[in-house]
């Protein structure tokens, strides 16, 4: 058995957030398997799935659904991991430019990684991740007790 990797989450405009994301990210858009309530975008085998309010109620989670004004905590984060560190900062405009928000970074994690937190129009949370600083760039020390 072969398992796909497919991550989805749920927005309110379908439409606005695939294209944040293809902005920020520059995969591709299967419109195929596209729908009123559901967009997706594809690279190298990997899917992200864009569902609509009402798929909430389709796949029997209406009772899970966030309401449009409340305020939400993150409990999820897409991550998208690049080559080099460049990459992460090219993120930051292309991240405004889709009317995104900045949340930090780029910055220097304690692990090694060149790394920016940014949210989607929605206040979904993003990452873009290097596992390589930019030269002259030290790991910091944080204490982690």
């Amino acid at each position: 058995m072969k398992f796909a990797p497919l991550f989805t989450f749920f927005c309110r405009d379908v439409e606005l957030i695939m294209r944040f994301y293809q902005g920020v990210c520059g995969w591709t858009d299967v419109p195929e398997y596209s729908s009123d309530i559901y967009r997706v975008l594809v690279r190298d085998g990997v899917q992200i799935g864009f569902n609509g309010w009402k798929a909430y109620d389709l796949l029997g989670l209406s009772g899970r659904k966030r309401q449009v004004t409340q305020e939400f905590p993150v409990n999820s984060m897409l991550s998208f991991v690049v080559e080099h560190p460049h990459e992460v900062d090219a993120a930051v405009r292309r991240v405004e430019e889709m009317k995104g928000r900045i949340v930090q970074g780029p910055f220097p994690t304690y692990y090694g990684h060149w790394q920016l937190v940014f949210s989607d129009p929605e206040g979904n949370i993003g990452r873009v991740t290097c596992g390589t600083l930019p030269k002259g760039v030290a790991i910091p020390t944080v204490d982690l007790t």
